[in-house]
C-alpha cells in the first residue's frame, strides 16, 4: 500500500532535514551503531516520487494579458497574442476561453485587476474615466440594441442630459413683506 503523494507532501520533501533530531524528541543520527539504509530492492518496490513541473508563463500568455488589461475582448486579445492563428472565430473564441482559464494566466488576471479595482477606489476622478470608457466601448460595440441603448442612456445621465434646468428659488421674503402678509392673515381671524 502506498501512500498517496500531494503538492504539499512533495514540497515538504524538499525542505532541508535537521542536522539534529534532538531539539523534535527523537535521537539523532549518531545515537545508532549501525543506521539501517533500504536495500535495492526496498527502494525498487517504492512508489516512484512524481515530478512537478511548473512552467513558466510564454509570451503569448504575457501579450493576451496585457491585451486584456488594456480593455480588449478576450477573442481580440487572443487574436494579437497570435498573429499567426488563422483559425476560425469559433476556434479563437474557444482558445481565448481555455487560455483565460489556465492558471498562471487566471491568477494574472486576477492579481492585476484586483489592483486595478484598488487604484480605481482610491481615485474618484479616475473610476468616473473608467465607467465613461467603458460605456462609449459598450454602446460601440454591445451586439444587442438595448445594451447599447442602455450604455447610452447611462452615459446621458452621466452628462446630465437628461436633467431639467435647475429650478429657480423664489428669493427669501422681506421683513416688510411677512408684516403685510401677517396682518392680512390676522384681518381674516378677526371676521
Amino acid at each position: 500500500m502506498g501512500t498517496k503523494l500531494t503538492i504539499e507532501n512533495l514540497d515538504a520533501m524538499d525542505e532541508p532535514v535537521p542536522e539534529s533530531g534532538a531539539d523534535e524528541g527523537q535521537p539523532s543520527d549518531t545515537d545508532f551503531e549501525n543506521p539501517v539504509t533500504p536495500s535495492e530492492a526496498e527502494q525498487s518496490g517504492q512508489s516512484p516520487v512524481a515530478l512537478v513541473r511548473h512552467r513558466d508563463m510564454t509570451h503569448g500568455m504575457r501579450s493576451f494579458i496585457a491585451a486584456k488589461l488594456a480593455g480588449s475582448t478576450s477573442r481580440d486579445a487572443y487574436r494579437q497574442a497570435y498573429p499567426n492563428d488563422k483559425s476560425s472565430d469559433a476556434t479563437v473564441s474557444a482558445n481565448a476561453y481555455k487560455l483565460s482559464k489556465h492558471p498562471l494566466v487566471a491568477k494574472a488576471l486576477q492579481d492585476a485587476w484586483g489592483q486595478t479595482e484598488e487604484a480605481l477606489v482610491e481615485d474618484m476622478a479616475a473610476s468616473k474615466r473608467y465607467v465613461i470608457q467603458s460605456l462609449i466601448a459598450l454602446s460601440k460595440s454591445a451586439k444587442q440594441e438595448g445594451s447599447r441603448l442602455k450604455a447610452l442612456e447611462l452615459l446621458g445621465r452621466a452628462a446630465g442630459a437628461f436633467t431639467s434646468a435647475a429650478p429657480t428659488e423664489a428669493p427669501a421674503p422681506t421683513a416688510a413683506q411677512l408684516k403685510q402678509a401677517l396682518a392680512g392673515h390676522l384681518k381674516l381671524l378677526k371676521q
